[in-house]
């Protein structure tokens, strides 16, 4: 115990949840992907006859980092209600955090207020068993994570050496498209 925290997995008989939804980008909201996890996060309270509290919906913020809107939202009510929440219930643990770091720094802070985090589709629980596979989750969200910013750098790079641009131009130059209909840049005879 540090800081009266107790460092171990919170197990709380608390019947009430909170429920955390999110999607990382503005295209993600219209595609029913929040209400699936809603729908999904409520059934999994429904089953363990948990009260829903409130409903955090996350749209369009990378879990990249725990300075999200709705995430911060959710200590600001937690430690408002301390003792009236019982559990946090996400959809998957790659939708609360895409890096360890983050996933247990904030599972820190739950805990600082009683508040068990739960995964409607994964099996973590508080024995030795679910505590290794929520650290193998936290770790394979991050893993994902990286290789999916490894790969877009290196498929930018691969676009750069055929002469194809990805993004946008630079000052002095402008997107303009190629004979095959590729982004490529040229000078700007205004800006050059």
């Amino acid at each position: 115990m540090k800081n009266g925290v107790n460092f171990r997995l919170v197990k709380n008989d608390i019947k009430t949840a909170i429920i955390y939804t999110r999607v990382s980008s503005k295209e993600q909201i219209d595609n029913f992907s929040l209400e699936t996890q809603e729908q999904i996060c409520r059934s999994y309270a429904d089953k363990n006859e948990w009260k829903i509290l409130k409903i955090f919906r996350e749209e369009g913020e990378s879990a990249k980092t725990a300075d999200r809107t709705q995430l911060q939202e959710i200590f600001k009510y937690i430690a408002r209600n301390k003792g009236k929440v019982g559990k946090m219930i996400v959809y998957k643990l790659n939708r609360f955090a895409r890096n360890a770091e983050d996933h247990f720094a904030v599972k820190v802070i739950l805990r600082r207020y009683g508040v068990e985090l739960k995964s409607a589709t994964e099996a973590i629980s508080n024995d030795s068993s679910g505590e290794l596979m929520e650290l193998v989750l936290a770790g394979v969200s991050q893993f994902d994570n990286r290789i999916r910013a490894e790969n877009t750098i290196a498929g930018m790079k691969a676009r750069l050496m055929e002469g194809l641009w990805s993004s946008i131009a630079p000052w002095g130059y402008k997107n303009v498209l190629d004979k095959l209909g590729n982004k490529i840049i040229a000078p700007n005879p205004e800006k050059a």
